[in-house]
């Protein structure tokens, strides 16, 4: 059984972030060496029944009083209502200041509990179970927090920095073949963005990841959260522009979300963004030596069809609003080179336009 501690210094807190295979069962005694035992709220994806039984059984025979809440997974998860129905039952259940706020589930599942956990009570502790690829490799990370906005995606949010993490790849074992190849989208933009080694490493292995081994699936969500913590401790908050590098593909992906109307997962709308992302660098010149190596990874991702009777003028408008926007200008990640990731806030309507009619 392989075990890899990551450690997030991020503000005054450090995050411990575990990853390796059956790591789950460990969790209700790594929550008690850090909080306060006794009550314990479990937001769970409604569809991992017995996956939240048992867990929710496993903190009661360690002196957990867990309650378990179960919740529609998907972008309903991030609506107000979704919220509202957490706060009700923190309150329903007796939850104080110092009850940790346990997520089981995916992406939006982290997300929503992850903000409820924020702001019930001005903050309650936060532990993620994430059962997701793009989850353990991305949105479990960081301390992002989010629900959506009808016009746009992560709209209202907070920072909430977890107070542990445990990423059990055996959550993997049967999670559907869709689901596990849009979270490697978000695997794929670390190779691209920082780490050309790792693209290389992708490449090669892509196979045997897909076959979900689990010594490789360990090594490269490992290999993920190293670089996603590192550049969070560097800008935990968003404002030194540092962090903005995760967004690579995200500018364009987030309005194909919200313009499609969540007919696509978000790693594959992911996908289509740093499909557009690296047809803009090349425009401009740039990802010469990488571009065999970003093309090839790219078309490694199997990202459905370009969503039927989508223009796309339509994705002009989410991009205005997108949480990153200056001005009215969408702010792009491109690639100078591979592992040369650089901030754009320049492309101009035809420029952007040309390049989404390029990759359709």
């Amino acid at each position: 059984m392989t075990r890899i501690k990551v450690a997030v210094e991020a503000g005054p807190r450090t995050c411990e972030i575990l990853v390796g295979s059956g790591v789950s069962s460990r969790l209700p005694a790594l929550m008690a060496k850090t909080l306060r035992r006794g009550k314990a709220v479990l937001v769970a994806d409604a569809r991992l029944r017995a996956k939240a039984g048992k867990l929710q059984a496993a903190l009661r025979r360690t002196g957990w009083d867990a309650r378990l809440l179960r919740l529609t997974a998907g972008e309903a998860a991030k609506s107000p209502r979704s919220l509202q129905a957490i706060y009700d039952f923190l309150i329903r259940s007796g939850a104080d200041r110092r009850t940790p706020l346990v997520a089981l589930g995916g992406g939006t599942i982290g997300d929503a509990a992850g903000f409820a956990a924020a702001t019930y009570f001005r903050g309650i502790p936060l532990v993620h179970v994430p059962t997701t690829l793009l989850a353990q490799v991305d949105s479990a990370i960081g301390g992002k927090t989010a629900i959506n906005h009808p016009k746009a995606k992560n709209a209202i949010g907070a920072f909430h920095q977890p107070a542990l993490v445990v990423e059990d790849v055996d959550f993997l074992k049967t999670l559907p073949k869709r689901e596990f190849e849009a979270g490697m989208a978000e695997v794929v933009k670390y190779g691209l963005v920082f780490d050309p080694a790792f693209a290389r490493w992708l490449d090669v292995h892509w196979p045997e990841l897909m076959d979900r081994r689990p010594g490789l699936l360990v090594e490269m969500i490992a290999r993920s959260v190293r670089w996603k913590t590192k550049v969070v401790a560097a800008d935990e908050r968003d404002l030194s522009g540092r962090r903005e590098l995760l967004n690579f593909g995200h500018t364009v992906g987030h309005a194909l979300e919200t313009a499609s109307g969540y007919r696509l997962l978000h790693g594959e709308a992911v996908a289509w963004g740093m499909r557009a992302a690296v047809e803009l660098s090349q425009g401009r010149g740039w990802l010469r030596k990488g571009a065999a190596l970003a093309g090839a990874l790219l078309a490694r991702l199997p990202a459905p069809a370009w969503p039927a009777g989508l223009a796309p003028e339509r994705l002009l408008e989410p991009m205005r609003l997108d949480k990153k926007a200056r001005a009215g200008r969408g702010v792009f990640i491109l690639l100078r080179e591979l592992g040369r990731p650089v901030r754009v806030d320049d492309v101009g309507r035809e420029e952007l336009l040309r390049a989404l009619s390029r990759i359709r």
